[in-house]
């Protein structure tokens, strides 16, 4: 019989509204709550999911001296990913590896996953086919609407950034699985009967939502997906970066629409209670 992690998993109640303050009846919910949930490690993953390596050491420099300033300016949730995945992956990796987790990478792009020999492993056991393209919209050569430069900043897809790669001691090691497209996620997925997946990486708002891999594309194939919250970091904008508020949003988010939220400690001492 499959070890089994007893993990206290954070969730909210969306109910029930209070129609007497009308416009504001959301104030009558229930909120926040945690349930301890057991689920067996077989079915059960890790993904780690769009952990670059700008601003790590080795890595690109994320810095007014940067060749590519015009690109490091907008990507302004480096300094936080340095110092919170420097802290908080390590430990969080080390409990699911020394736990026998399956750890799975989810890389942004094969330049650099092909690197890999994960990558070629997982691929050598994908037996499912991408889903077929769709045309693309048609649209006039130039609208008169705000451009990616506008929201960007101006060399954003006009100067091309340096290749990515995996931060120091957050990359693929040993039996890991390292995943680029969501058919490959799924092929291995279901191949071990894994149907839970515990997302940490960048964006929480961004990436980990919309990019292939992500909650999004999972949850439509029926997995119930949820975050680490101090393994992730969210896109912050001028307005929300010194409450984090961006982040906070994104917990409730994930935890109401995907699944869940746990915290760091509570996953730690789960994977390291199935080694007493």
């Amino acid at each position: 019989m499959a070890a089994v992690l007893e993990l206290p998993l954070w969730y909210y109640r969306q109910f029930p509204v209070d129609f007497r303050r009308g416009e504001e009846a959301t104030l009558g919910i229930l909120g926040w709550a945690q349930k301890p949930c057991r689920i067996p490690i077989d079915e059960t993953a890790l993904v780690l999911m769009h952990f670059w390596n700008v601003g790590f050491p080795g890595g690109p420099a994320w810095s007014e001296a940067s060749p590519q300033r015009g690109i490091r300016e907008c990507q302004e949730y480096v300094g936080r990913c340095v110092m919170q995945f420097t802290r908080t992956m390590p430990p969080i990796i080390q409990a699911a590896r020394d736990a026998g987790i399956t750890i799975i990478h989810v890389a942004s792009s094969e330049s650099y996953a092909s690197k890999y020999p994960q990558y070629e492993r997982t691929c050598a056991e994908v037996d499912l086919e991408p889903a077929p393209s769709q045309p693309h919209a048609i649209r006039p050569e130039s609208v008169d609407l705000p451009t990616i430069q506008d929201r960007f900043g101006p060399d954003y897809g006009v100067v091309r950034d340096v290749e990515y790669d995996f931060p120091p001691g957050i990359g693929p090691e040993g039996d890991d699985l390292v995943c680029v497209y969501t058919h490959q996620l799924n092929s291995v997925l279901r191949k071990r009967r894994i149907w839970c997946l515990t997302y940490c990486g960048f964006a929480i708002n961004w990436c980990l939502w919309h990019s292939p891999c992500g909650m999004v594309d999972m949850q439509r194939l029926g997995y119930t997906c949820g975050a680490i919250r101090q393994g992730v970091v969210a896109v912050e904008n001028r307005e929300s970066v010194r409450t984090r508020a961006n982040h906070e949003y994104a917990m409730w988010k994930t935890a109401h629409m995907f699944g869940y939220v746990l915290d760091d400690g509570d996953f730690i001492r789960a994977a390291n209670a199935l080694r007493a």
